[in-house]
C-alpha cells in the first residue's frame, strides 16, 4: 500500500519540476534571434498547460485506483469473501457479469484478463474457496471522472464511507488549507466540503476540456495556479491514504493480537511528541512501529525514546519491574482527537512502514 503514495509523490515531483521550469525557459527563449524559436515560445504555453492538466488528473486517478486495489487485496487475505462489505461483493458480482456480457476482455483496464480467469475467480469467491481472488479491475472501475462525489462512491463500494467528508478534517488537507490561506489557526471544524468539491471539479473539467479541444483551452493556468493544483492533489491524496491506512491498521492490528495497546496515562508533552502510558504487557523498544488511529485517519511512525524512572532505556521487557508510567517518545504529534488510540506492533509491517535503516 505504501508504494501507491510513493509513486504518486514521485509523479507530482516531476510535475513540480515542469511548472518550475516554465518561467525560466520562457525568459531564456524570449529574446532568441531565431524566428522558429520565438514561434515555438508562442505555442509552448498552451501545450505545457495541456500536458500538465492531463498528467495531473491521470496521476490522481491512478493513485485512487491503485489504493483501492491494494486495500481490497489486503482485506481478502484477512477475511472470507462472505465477510467482505456487502457493497463490495455486490459490485464485484454485477460488474463481473457486465464485463463478461459486454465482451470487453483484453481491452483497456481489462488487458491480460480472460473469460476463464474471470469466471474462475468469481466461482472461487461464491463457493467459499480459500484462498480466493477478486477480479480487481471491476472492483476499482468507475463510470465517471473522479470529482469528489465519485471519489466517495468508489471508496464506499469497498466499505469506506464518506471519505471526502472525513478528508476535510485530515491533517494534510488542513495543513494545505492553512498554508494556502495564510492561517495561523486551523479551522475548528475542518475544511469546508465545498472546497474539495470545487477544486476537484476544476481539475476534472480542465482535463476534459483539454481532452476534447486539444491545445486550445478557454483559460490557461499560470505557473502559480498550476503549482497550487499540484499541492492540492498531493494534500488530498495524502489525506485519502491516511484514512485508508487507518482502516487497515484498525482491522489488521488494533483489534487483533498483532497490536499492543498503549493506554495513555499523561501528556502529551514536548510539542505533543511525548506521552506517558501505562506499563504495557508486551516488550517495547526504540525503533518499534507505532501508530495512532482516529476518526480522521491515522498517524504512524516509530518509537524514538523510552524513559523509566527518569532514565532513558533502549527497551522495556514485559516482565520488568518498571512503574506503571512509561515515557514514550514519538516521531509524530499525538493528536488532540478524543477517540485516538495508540498501538505498538510486535513485528514489522512493510505494508505501511518503510524498512528501518540500521547503521
Amino acid at each position: 500500500m505504501r508504494s501507491t503514495l510513493d509513486e504518486l509523490v514521485a509523479e507530482l515531483a516531476d510535475l513540480k519540476t515542469l511548472v518550475a521550469s516554465i518561467e525560466p525557459v520562457n525568459q531564456a527563449l524570449a529574446g532568441h534571434s531565431d524566428t522558429a524559436v520565438r514561434q515555438y515560445l508562442q505555442v509552448r504555453r498552451r501545450f505545457d498547460f495541456a500536458a500538465f492538466t492531463v498528467a495531473l488528473y491521470a496521476s490522481f486517478e491512478k493513485f485512487v485506483e491503485n489504493l483501492i486495489t491494494a486495500y481490497v487485496r489486503l482485506e481478502t487475505r484477512r477475511v472470507d469473501y462472505k465477510e467482505l462489505p456487502q457493497k463490495l461483493t455486490e459490485k464485484h458480482l454485477t460488474r463481473t457479469a457486465e464485463l463478461l456480457s459486454r465482451r470487453r476482455m483484453g481491452e483497456g483496464r481489462y488487458v491480460g484478463m480472460s473469460d476463464l480467469s474471470v469466471v474462475k475467480n468469481l466461482f472461487d469467491c461464491l463457493s467459499g474457496a480459500k484462498p480466493y481472488s477478486l477480479n480487481e479491475a471491476v472492483v476499482m472501475a468507475h463510470d465517471a471522472n473522479l470529482r469528489a462525489s465519485e471519489v466517495d462512491s468508489v471508496f464506499a463500494a469497498v466499505g469506506i464511507d464518506s471519505i471526502c467528508d472525513r478528508a476535510c478534517r485530515a491533517d494534510a488537507i488542513i495543513s494545505w488549507y492553512c498554508k494556502a490561506h495564510g492561517l495561523d489557526t486551523p479551522p475548528r471544524d475542518g475544511v469546508r466540503r465545498t472546497v474539495l468539491d470545487e477544486r476537484l471539479k476544476g481539475i476534472v473539467e480542465r482535463r476534459n476540456q483539454v481532452a476534447h479541444r486539444g491545445g486550445n483551452p478557454d483559460d490557461l493556468l499560470g505557473a502559480a495556479a498550476m503549482s497550487k493544483a499540484v499541492t492540492f492533489i498531493e494534500a488530498l491524496s495524502t489525506s485519502l491514504f491516511g484514512l485508508v491506512v487507518g482502516r487497515y491498521l484498525l482491522a489488521h492490528h488494533a483489534v487483533s493480537r498483532g497490536g499492543i495497546e498503549l493506554v495513555l496515562r499523561d501528556g502529551p508533552f514536548k510539542g505533543r511528541t511525548i506521552v506517558v502510558v501505562d506499563k504495557p504487557a508486551q516488550r517495547l523498544f526504540i525503533g518499534q512501529p507505532v501508530f495512532v488511529v482516529m476518526s480522521k485517519g491515522a498517524r504512524w511512525g516509530r518509537i524514538q525514546s523510552l524513559r523509566v524512572d527518569d532514565t532513558d532505556v533502549q527497551e522495556l521487557a514485559a516482565d520488568s519491574n518498571a512503574p506503571s508510567g512509561v515515557g514514550v517518545g514519538l516521531d509524530f504529534k499525538f493528536p488532540t482527537s478524543t477517540d485516538a488510540r495508540l498501538v505498538a506492533l510486535r513485528v514489522e509491517d512493510d505494508v505501511v512502514w518503510s524498512p528501518q535503516l540500521v547503521a
